[in-house]
């Protein structure tokens, strides 16, 4: 309902805007947006629509089951019954940019808050953010996951996760590690403006406070970003840089049977293809290459993706894809506070990734072309989405 709500104000012509220059100027803008919301949902909802949706539902089933059993080890609910432990995930058919299955909590009997968190709760996303808005921006000024720098102690600077530093390494063994001293020397020469503008460019609607805060290098926000939002950005690099809105909606039909919407018809370019075939070519070592990402593999299958986590492991993800699918997941509790018993993100992503791709055909990633490294890179993209 929602996702076709917004598609049908985008059909009337409502510009939706994911930066602003004050706080007023946000609130104006979601004045707005609520009144246009408000009108046509309840236009939705009595006015006769035929609206054709990309959900899968065996491949819904699948995320939730996949979710409800990674979590099954938490027990603990609060005094209205609910889980503590909570968890949400977004996955995306590559080809299409649709969302095929949406998950925003644990199943259980009884009481509901009639929440879906993977597209209505902000949380910090932590590293998971790093190849989004600090090391492809960088590769769009001309720079190569082959460069140097030295991973060292900053003088008011991030502390790596590990407490240690290992000297000079390459930026790909920088994002392959997770190294945050190195993410935010980046994030410094990009600028959090230009980093942010990425994000805003892929739908990121709450980041445009982060505009001058080198913390959000690390991943850390003023409000955060939901599953939704990292799995139509990772998504966008498994599609050679164009970006399509994360939504479930196909086409919608008036009541007259003419057609008002198809969003088949959107996606715009964020990052040039080649800079995301080489960070997919990066992002495949944190799965199969003695990364963090290990235990997120499918066996038989190309993965690429990123964990992310928050300082005292306050909110845990794993954001990946295949040559096919995209799939972003969170876990965390609603009022955060420190997550033991480990990363199990990264098992929802790979129990629930191997069910899906049982009987499809296999596929690889886009090879890098590293002898067209000058000619290519900047292709089709300007290489500052500043201005843009």
């Amino acid at each position: 309902r929602h996702c076709a709500t917004e598609s049908l104000m985008e059909a009337v012509g409502f510009t939706f805007r994911y930066n602003f220059d004050s706080e007023d100027d946000y609130n104006s803008y979601m004045d707005m947006y609520d009144s246009y919301y408000n009108r046509y949902q309840q236009m939705l909802v009595g006015g006769g629509y035929t609206i054709y949706t990309s959900i899968d539902r065996d491949i819904q089933d699948k995320l939730q089951n996949a979710l409800d059993e990674g979590l099954s080890g938490y027990t603990e609910v609060s005094d209205e019954g609910i889980y503590k432990m909570q968890g949400s995930a977004t996955c995306i058919d590559n080809e299409t940019g649709n969302v095929v299955a949406i998950v925003g909590s644990r199943s259980q009997d009884g009481p509901s808050l009639g929440l879906n968190r993977a597209y209505q709760s902000y949380r910090q996303s932590g590293s998971a953010i790093k190849p989004l808005s600090v090391y492809l921006p960088y590769f769009m000024k001309g720079h190569f996951p082959e460069e140097t720098m030295t991973d060292e102690y900053i003088p008011g600077g991030p502390l790596n996760a590990d407490r240690s530093y290992a000297g000079e390494m390459t930026l790909a063994d920088a994002i392959k590690y997770s190294k945050n001293t190195i993410a935010w020397k980046v994030y410094q020469e990009v600028t959090p403006q230009v980093g942010i503008s990425y994000l805003m460019k892929m739908g990121f609607k709450k980041v445009w406070y982060d505009k001058d805060y080198n913390a959000a290098a690390l991943g850390g926000f003023t409000y955060g970003v939901t599953s939704e939002e990292m799995a139509g950005a990772f998504a966008t690099i498994a599609n050679d840089g164009v970006y399509r809105k994360a939504t479930c909606i196909r086409k919608i039909y008036g009541p007259e049977g003419k057609l008002i919407r198809d969003e088949s018809e959107r996606g715009g370019r964020v990052y040039s293809s080649m800079t995301c075939r080489e960070m997919t070519e990066v992002l495949q070592t944190v799965v199969n290459g003695g990364g963090t990402g290990g235990a997120a593999a499918v066996d038989g299958w190309e993965i690429a993706g990123k964990t992310g986590s928050t300082n005292s492991d306050k909110d845990l993800w794993f954001c990946g894809y295949s040559p096919y699918y995209t799939t972003a997941v969170w876990m965390g509790y609603d009022y955060p506070e420190q997550i033991h018993g480990g990363n199990a993100t990264t098992i929802i992503f790979r129990e629930f990734m191997t069910q899906i791709h049982e009987g499809l055909v296999h596929k690889s990633f886009p090879i890098v072309q590293r002898n067209n490294h000058s000619s290519n890179k900047n292709s089709g993209n300007s290489g500052n989405p500043g201005n843009a």
